[in-house]
Parts: C-alpha cells; structure tokens; sequence
C-alpha cells in the first residue's frame, strides 16, 4: 500500500493556468486562498464543478488495481462463485490472473473484498472514498489531467497506445510507470469503484472535510460511484482524473477496485495494536 498524507486541495475540475487576457479563462480560489485565472480541461461534464475545497486527513491505498487472481482467493476462501470461469481459456489473457479484475464484479463484491481483507488481517480496510481517489490519482490534489508519471500521455510509455492496441484488451496491473505518488492504473485499465453514492450536485455543498459522499436512502442511491475510467474510454478527453462515472450498484460490465485504510498511523503501528489485540 501507499501512504497519502492529509492535506487540503481543491477538488474537480481545476483546469490549467492561462493567461489574463485570454477571454475563456476564469478566476479560481486555490486552496490557499490564491487567485488562478484557469481553463477547466475538456472532457468534464458538469458534475465536476464547481471545484471546491477539501480537507483530508492521511490514509493507504492499495498500489494497485485488485487482480482476478487475489479476488478468486477471496471468492474460493468464501464459497462464492468464481468470476466467469468459462472466460478463463480466452485468447485475449483479459482473465490471467495478474489482470485487473474488472467484469463479474459489481460494488457488492468491490466492498466485500474489502471487508474481507479487514477480517482476515484485523486493519480497517475499506474501499476509497471518490475524494480519496481523486486527491490520491492526483499524486494529493496537483493540478494534472492524468494519473500518469508526467501528467500527461505518452502513448506507448506511459499508457497503452490505443492507435495500435485493442479497445477492449487490458494489462497487467503495473505494466506502465506509476504517478508520483506510486501508484499504477489510475489513467487507464478499469475504472474504479469508490465507496460513495452518487450524487450530481454534491460538489455544490461547498467546503468539506473526509467526505464520504450522500447518505444512503436518497434520490440517489441507486449508483455508486466509479472513477478513472477503463481502457475502452481510451479517448484523452475522457480517462482524465476528474471526470465521474455513476453505476447501478449492480452493474458487473467495466468497473474493478483497490483498497483502502483510513488511519495517519503506520501501517507497522496499526499492525503492532492488532497484534497486541487478545
């Protein structure tokens, strides 16, 4: 896992900086209480705005996308049925076991791994929150476009090249240089799913702090959230950081996962106090 450190960024679309006299641009409060004057960046619908503040405090994030292999230990370990097993012999290799798992899973299965995970080891996982996500993609909340070792795309080396390859193909996880951070596929390979329900308006409250997304048992509590979108949104517009994918809870065709821990301790601290548990 990775540590991110707490901070505060400004979430959403933040676009990149232009000039003064550029007639497109507008005047954005940074989370310093800087003035930018920015052009948002294109491929964002406006569920991404209006970009606002928040504040984080530190957690771990799996380094990468959960694979078809660790999820058929979770599902053989709870008697659950393997993920298409008669898929397994494809010539495509989208369900080797160092693949993202990322068809046959819906939010249910996402979250139970998860959970699983904290039972057998005693740590809090959870999936991320869609802040977490964001502020970690965002190597904690630069202002870049894609989740890559630059921020941007080099076809080829530091995403797939989708002039050569295959739209409905996928990699093994880590097969591309990891964001600053050090994480892998956050641009490209599956969309992720994230702990929050879905809700369009959300950015509007403003100013907040771990957010966590509605409540459940509103209007909209029939998506969750997914972010990063897969190898088949493989247009540039399309698998940047801030853009926000909505699935019914049920939806099994596109979206895979990694996990999180919600703590500022060390993961050795956090294992040390599970340990000294009776």
């Amino acid at each position: 896992m990775v540590y991110v450190g707490g901070g505060s960024f400004m979430m959403g679309n933040i676009g990149y900086e232009v000039p003064e006299d550029d007639p497109n641009g507008t005047w954005i409060t940074m989370e310093d209480g800087s003035k930018s004057y920015r052009v948002p960046f294109p491929g964002c619908s406006k569920s991404c705005f209006p970009i606002h503040k928040v504040n984080l405090s530190g957690f771990y994030i799996n380094k990468y996308e959960t694979t078809i292999g660790e999820y058929d230990v979770y599902t053989e370990a709870n008697g659950l049925p393997m993920v298409y097993p008669e898929r397994r012999e494809l010539k495509s290799g989208n369900y080797l076991p160092d693949r993202p798992v990322y068809v046959g899973v819906d939010w249910h299965g996402a979250n139970g791994y998860c959970q699983w995970l904290g039972e057998v080891t005693g740590l809090p996982f959870e999936l991320p929150t869609e802040a977490q996500w964001e502020y970690a993609a965002r190597s904690r909340g630069q202002a870049v476009r894609f989740a890559t070792d630059t921020g941007e795309l080099d076809f080829g080396r530091n995403s797939w090249d989708r002039h050569t390859g295959s739209f409905y193909g996928i990699d093994p996880v880590g097969s591309y240089p990891p964001n600053p951070l050090g994480l892998y596929d956050m641009t490209g390979n599956a969309n992720e799913w994230v702990r929050d329900w879905y809700d369009p308006e959300i950015y509007e409250q403003g100013e907040q702090t771990n957010p966590t997304g509605p409540k459940d048992g509103d209007f909209w509590n029939s998506c969750k959230m997914s972010r990063g979108f897969g190898r088949q949104h493989s247009d540039a517009s399309e698998i940047n950081v801030y853009r926000r994918l909505p699935k019914k809870i049920d939806y099994t065709s596109g979206p895979g996962f990694r996990c999180s821990i919600d703590t500022d301790i060390s993961l050795g601290e956090l294992k040390s106090n599970v340990a000294d548990k009776p």
